[in-house]
């Protein structure tokens, strides 16, 4: 076992000099910065998303009509925004069934009035 060396302890004190955070830079780049990439791409799809034409009711009956029938895929516009002002995310799919003003879309259930277009996918 080696001596305690307090002139070495109090040399290697004044002398090193720690890096500090910016050891740490080289991980929180390579694991942070894809997650910032898909967050940033992810929040420009959001931003640039549109509306097509809005449908009126009869118009929105016919293609929901339609799609029931023929078990067509179909991508719903919703009227509504986040506190952010962006369109809320389309869905897409199969119309399973439906009550009264409520339409069924997988997992989805869509109120008839917060409909703002209505198309058939085209596959």
């Amino acid at each position: 076992m080696t001596e305690y060396d307090p002139d070495l302890v109090t040399r290697f004190l004044h002398e090193y000099h720690d890096r500090g955070m910016m050891k740490w830079n080289g991980f929180y780049l390579s694991d942070h910065t894809s997650k910032f990439n898909k967050m940033s791409k992810s929040n420009q799809i959001k931003r640039s998303r549109k509306h097509s034409e809005q449908m009126n009711e009869v118009e929105i009956t016919r293609v929901i009509n339609q799609a029931i029938i023929k078990k067509q895929t179909v991508k719903i516009e919703l009227n509504i925004r986040n506190l952010d002002n962006e369109i809320s995310e389309f869905i897409i799919g199969k119309i399973k069934g439906f009550v009264e003003d409520k339409l069924f879309i997988g997992h989805e259930t869509v109120i008839l009035e917060e409909i703002y277009s209505i198309h058939v996918k085209k596959q």
